[in-house]
């Protein structure tokens, strides 16, 4: 859960900013290259405004490539959704963090309820995380 941590601290307040500043974001991917510093990774389609799910799947597939040529050791993809919270069992925005490394046998999703207020206040509730399958490091 180190590198999970890691990542999530060096990308997290970005995606917080953008919130507050566009009231949602883009799916973006972080990862923790095999000489342990972190890099931003992105895609690229030509399109201003493309889909969510097709963002995910192209950057899943440029983490899947550079995994397998050795050169991630963990990866976090961010997204924005709106899910049902088991907490509160209400439907709400909410941040999900795909985290996956080489080592662990499972991946997982991280769940970060929010609210965001017409003046920008954003406002985090109790997180949860579901244990998921690998997509990027294999089985």
């Amino acid at each position: 859960m180190e590198d999970f941590e890691r990542l999530l601290d060096a990308t997290f307040p970005f995606v917080e900013d953008l919130l507050k500043k566009h009231g949602e974001f883009f799916p973006l991917a972080s990862a923790i290259e095999k000489n342990d510093s972190i890099a931003q990774v992105g895609t690229y389609d030509k399109g201003e405004q493309p889909e969510s799910d097709k963002v995910i799947a192209d950057l899943k597939a440029g983490l899947r490539e550079g995994a397998k040529n050795g050169d991630y050791k963990a990866i976090a993809i961010f997204y924005d959704v709106r899910v049902i919270d088991p907490n509160t069992n209400q439907k709400t925005d909410a941040v999900v963090v795909f985290v996956e490394n080489k080592k662990d046998m499972k991946a997982y999703k991280l769940f970060y309820p929010y609210t965001l207020t017409k003046d920008s206040v954003l406002t985090f509730t109790e997180s949860w995380r579901n244990e998921t399958e690998k997509e990027i490091f294999g089985k």
